[in-house]
C-alpha cells in the first residue's frame, strides 16, 4: 500500500514538474516573440528602417552617427512610442478581460462586458463636442481633455453598476446585467451626439469609436504602464485566492478567502486598466476576450502563470494587428480596432458554437 502512495507522489511530482516547465518555455516564447514582433513593427511603415537599426533602439544602444535625421525623428518619436503603447494597451485589457472572466465565472465576458467601454465613448463625444466648440487653440489642458473625461465616465460607469448591483445583493449575474443595460445607455447618448455633431465633429467621434494608437502620446503610454505595474503586481499578489475564487464562492470562503473584498478588488483594478488604456486608445475590441483564452492554453488556468502569460498575449496580439494595420493597406491606416473585431468575431462564434450551455 505504502508503495503505491509512493509511486502516486512521484508520478504527481513529476507532472507537476513537467507542467511548470511547459509554463517557464511557454513564457521565455512569449518575450523572444514579443521582442521579435516589436523589432519587426519598428523596421515597417513608410520609411524603411533596418533591424540592426530597430534592435540597437530597444535595447538602449542608441542609432548609429550616420543614420538619417528623418530616421531618428520616425524611430524615436512616432513608431517606438507606438509600439509601447500597443504592449502596454494590449496587456491592460488582456489581464483585464483574463480576471473578470475568472470573478464572473464565465468565458465569454470581456473588459467591456459592464458597459466601461460605453462610457468612455460618452466621455469622450462629450470631449471632442466640448473642445470643438468652445476651445478653437486648444492650451495643454485641451489635449488631454478627451483621455480625461473618458477615464472619468468609465470610473462612473463601473461606480453606477456596482451601485445599481448592491441593490440587488451584488450578485455575478446582476453585475453583468446592470454593466449591459448601462452600455446601451451611454451608446443611446453616443448616438444622439453624433446625430446633433457638425461636419467638423463627426469625423473626430467615428474615428475615435473605431479605435486606433497612432494619438496616443508618451505621456499616455506612461500612465497606462503605471497603472499595469500596480495593477498587474496586486493581482499577481492574490493569485493564490483568485484561483480558489475560479473554484467558486463556496470553496473560496470554506479557503479562508474574503470572497466580496476579492471581487470588488479585482473588479476596481480591472475597470482602471481598461479605462485607461481605452481613454487614449479608444475602443478596441475582442482583445479582452480573445487573448484570455490564448493565455489558458499556452498556461494553463493557474492564475500564477496566466497572468503574466495573459499580459504577454494581449501585448503580442494588439502589437502583430496594429503592424497589419497600418502596413496593410499603405500608404492609408486602418483603425486597429477593426482589425481585432475582424479577428475576434470568428472566435467568438467558435466560442458560442462550443459550449453547448
Amino acid at each position: 500500500m505504502r508503495s503505491l502512495d509512493a509511486a502516486l507522489i512521484e508520478r504527481e511530482k513529476s507532472a507537476y514538474f513537467r507542467r511548470r516547465s511547459w509554463r517557464c518555455a511557454s513564457i521565455i516564447a512569449l518575450v523572444i516573440l514579443l521582442v521579435v514582433t516589436a523589432l519587426a513593427s519598428l523596421t515597417v511603415g513608410a520609411a524603411r528602417i533596418s533591424a540592426v537599426m530597430a534592435a540597437r533602439t530597444v535595447f538602449g544602444l542608441g542609432l548609429p552617427v550616420e543614420a538619417e535625421e528623418t530616421l531618428r525623428q520616425v524611430l524615436f518619436s512616432i513608431r517606438l512610442p507606438r509600439a509601447l503603447a500597443a504592449i502596454c494597451a494590449g496587456m491592460s485589457l488582456s489581464c483585464a478581460g483574463l480576471v473578470m472572466q475568472g470573478v464572473f465565472q464565465n468565458p465569454l465576458v470581456s473588459p467591456y462586458t459592464l458597459g466601461v467601454s460605453n462610457g468612455a465613448a460618452f466621455g469622450a463625444s462629450l470631449a471632442i463636442i466640448f473642445r470643438a466648440r468652445f476651445l478653437s487653440a486648444p492650451p495643454l489642458i485641451g489635449d488631454y481633455l478627451l483621455p480625461a473625461s473618458a477615464f472619468v465616465f468609465s470610473l462612473l460607469t463601473m461606480f453606477l453598476v456596482y451601485a445599481i448591483a448592491r441593490v440587488r445583493a451584488e450578485s455575478g449575474r446582476t453585475l453583468l446585467l446592470a454593466g449591459v443595460a448601462i452600455g446601451y445607455l451611454f451608446s443611446a447618448l453616443v448616438a444622439a451626439i453624433r446625430y446633433f455633431s457638425n461636419m467638423r465633429e463627426l469625423p473626430e467621434l467615428v474615428f475615435w469609436t473605431m479605435g486606433g494608437l497612432s494619438a496616443v502620446p508618451k505621456s499616455g503610454v506612461l500612465i497606462i504602464a503605471l497603472i499595469n505595474v500596480l495593477s498587474i503586481s496586486v493581482m499577481l499578489l492574490k493569485a493564490w485566492d483568485i484561483n480558489a475564487l475560479a473554484a467558486g464562492p463556496d470553496q473560496a470562503v470554506s479557503l479562508g478567502v474574503n470572497y466580496e473584498r476579492l471581487r470588488v478588488t479585482l473588479f476596481i483594478l480591472s475597470t482602471l486598466m481598461t479605462a485607461a488604456a481605452v481613454s487614449f486608445t479608444g475602443v478596441i475590441g475582442f482583445v479582452g476576450l480573445i487573448a484570455p483564452h490564448i493565455t489558458r492554453f499556452i498556461a494553463g488556468s493557474d492564475y500564477r502563470w496566466a497572468i503574466p502569460a495573459a499580459a504577454l498575449t494581449g501585448a503580442l496580439l494588439l502589437l502583430a494587428s496594429d503592424t497589419i494595420a497600418r502596413t496593410l493597406i499603405a500608404p492609408s491606416e486602418l483603425p486597429v480596432g477593426i482589425l481585432t473585431s475582424f479577428i475576434g468575431v470568428p472566435f467568438f462564434l467558435y466560442l458560442i458554437l462550443r459550449r453547448k450551455h
